[in-house]
């Protein structure tokens, strides 16, 4: 056990040793049994070495100029200096200490990782992804290195990062306990785990799906989300760790390799399935295939060897991919195209994490959790979100057949019905007929209604569905009340611009009316001032009574001033026979007949009104 005087004495040693080794305004570390998941590059130092020729033994002879660290994180970004990072630890507690430090890197080039003991004896390990992995101290991803404290002792830790061409990736030094630090790797490796067995999953998923439906996007799908998995198993550091951890050159390759190829999979995918060349300008899609192209230059880059060069060129070409890819889907969207907005939340939220990923290499951003893994959050969710888009996309498509298919149905029945009336062995005067009305115009040039030669055709059809398959049917005529006296008052052009007002509400009246109430209907001008209504009704007959008096009202709030009228205004009579499905045969001049005697008897009774009967 340390007394009082034991525990000065140590502490006027250790200050003794820090001010020999020239440390300046540092911050000791005290750490304890419970000390775990310590981040300690805030509690240190940096020094860049811009000739790369400095030594541990240069460093502990002082003179050099060391600056405190306020980043959690040594971040160099791109530089082709060594940099070092140092920091102090101090075994506050009477028994001895065993601890890992994780660097937290797993494709860092060159770490040099020094232990120095008060004593003056140095420990040294060397790793980084440039070497074997069999150089790493602990079978980790990342390069880990264990650290026995005795009791009360201090020490301090140096580490050197140096590149093979001047990309320094991020190196967050942590203090964990050896059974915690345990747990935190299988925690680790299981999210990771979850996270490459969704996206096997769903690649397996559309793999099928192609087979099935053969769309042409979900190859390039396939292709793109197989890129990142590759890429994400090489950064993280699992294809360094367990498929060829004696080829340290292969690995750094292939992590600028595929990373370039993501790109170049993203370009194809976007030029496809927001289908960029059928709804952008000409001069844009040529625009994101020579971005795309780029890209494509770029994954030849690396297989000469240059690492850092790959990323200098990937990040600027990569961003002008992004963007790109933005501003094709915000294009998009108000033009209805469906997939512009998944493509949107998918995109924006990998290209949060890949811009969050790059300003963490250039420095700009610290270097913690979100910044680390914002490439594998983002991505996640951007596989999860095209994988929904996808699916939207196959259940538009599927409802596009449906419809053509629909379409198809609707015309052979049209065909049949002609087919039918044919064989009612019409004569060769009605064949004759019927061709000289096909070459007529069915709309009347004043109002824009259908005429009087389409309602008889019109009319006769619809008869003939009535009989044949016992529906309800109506049919209502309508004569503007002393319009020859308007014509006599206003002029002839008043009264032209009457018929189109009418026939302007009638219309609309028939537009809510076919939402709701029937499930067909057309307007016909039939005379001067006489319209026709046919209605073949879904729902019980009594409602064309209601509907065609809204009519009626409808006309009369127009309020258009009819001097010869005791109303003042124009309005309309209206004779109105509807026949149920037990009606029984009868023909159009008998139903016109009928319904051409209930308009008279409107007008006999004063006017403005409707007359109904059942038949």
């Amino acid at each position: 056990m340390f007394d009082a005087f034991s525990a000065r004495a140590v502490t006027t040693i250790v200050l003794l040793w820090l001010v020999s080794s020239g440390l300046q305004a540092v911050q000791v570390v005290n750490i304890n049994k419970e000390s775990s998941g310590v981040v300690l590059g805030k509690s240190g130092q940096i020094l860049e070495d811009a000739s790369t020729s400095l030594g541990i033994e240069a460093l502990l002879n002082g003179g050099a100029v060391w600056v405190a660290s306020d980043s959690s994180s040594l971040n160099p970004g791109f530089s082709h200096s060594a940099w070092w990072m140092r920091f102090t630890l101090l075994n506050g507690t009477e028994t001895p200490l065993n601890k890992l430090i994780d660097t937290q890197t797993a494709i860092a080039d060159y770490l040099d990782i020094y232990i120095v003991r008060s004593s003056g004896a140095i420990e040294h390990f060397e790793s980084g992804d440039r070497r074997p992995f069999s150089t790493r101290p602990l079978h980790t991803r990342s390069v880990v290195v264990p650290v026995e404290f005795k009791p009360g002792e201090m020490l301090q830790v140096y580490i050197r990062q140096s590149t093979w061409d001047g990309l320094h990736e991020s190196v967050t030094p942590s203090l964990w306990e050896s059974e915690l630090y345990s747990s935190h790797v299988q925690t680790e490796t299981l999210a990771f785990g979850l996270c490459y067995g969704v996206m096997l999953a769903i690649l397996v998923y559309n793999l099928f799906i192609y087979f099935s439906t053969r769309e042409h996007t979900i190859p390039l799908y396939l292709f793109y989300v197989t890129t990142f998995f590759i890429w994400s198993i090489i950064f993280r550091g699992y294809a360094f760790q367990y498929l060829w951890p004696e080829s340290p050159h292969l690995n750094n390759q292939a992590i600028a390799f595929s990373s370039s190829l993501i790109y170049t999979t993203v370009g194809c995918f976007t030029i496809r399935y927001l289908t960029i060349k059928e709804f952008m300008p000409r001069w844009w899609y040529r625009s994101m295939c020579i971005i795309t192209g780029l890209n494509t230059v770029v994954v030849f880059i690396p297989l000469a060897g240059f690492y850092a060069l790959t990323f200098a060129f990937q990040i600027p070409v990569g961003i002008m991919l992004v963007l790109s890819a933005f501003a094709s889907a915000i294009y998009l969207m108000p033009k209805g195209v469906r997939t512009a907005y998944y493509f949107m939340l998918a995109f924006f939220c990998v290209g949060l994490g890949a811009a969050m990923y790059y300003l963490k290499v250039l420095g700009v951003l610290e270097a913690n959790a979100l910044t680390e893994y914002s490439v594998q959050f983002g991505s996640s969710l951007e596989v999860l979100l095209l994988a929904l888009g996808l699916a939207d996309h196959m259940n538009v498509l599927k409802a596009e057949k449906l419809e053509i298919e629909r379409k198809a149905l609707a015309t052979q029945e049209k065909y049949t019905f002609k087919l039918e009336q044919d064989v009612l062995a019409r004569t060769q005067q009605l064949e004759a007929a019927n061709q000289r009305l096909e070459n007529l115009a069915i709309r009347d040039e004043l109002t824009g209604a259908y005429n009087r030669r389409h309602f008889n055709e019109l009319f006769d059809r619809a008869l003939a569905v009535h009989i044949r398959q016992n529906t309800p049917f109506a049919l209502c005529l309508i004569d503007l009340d002393y319009f020859k006296d308007y014509n006599d008052l206003c002029g002839h052009l008043a009264g032209d611009d009457v018929l189109r007002k009418v026939t302007a509400c009638l219309q609309e009246q028939l537009k809510r009316a076919n939402d709701h109430i029937f499930r067909l209907s057309d307007l016909f001008r039939v005379g001067g001032e006489e319209f026709a209504l046919i209605l073949s009704v879904t729902r019980p007959a009594q409602r064309c009574q209601d509907f065609v008096e809204s009519i009626r009202e409808a006309i009369e709030q127009l309020d258009i001033e009819h001097p010869g009228s005791d109303k003042k205004v124009v309005t309309a009579s209206f004779g109105l026979l509807t026949l149920d499905d037990k009606s029984g045969p009868v023909t159009a001049e008998e139903i016109y007949s009928k319904a051409d005697k209930l308009l008279y008897q409107a007008k006999s009774k004063g006017r403005n009104r409707v007359v109904h009967q059942s038949f």
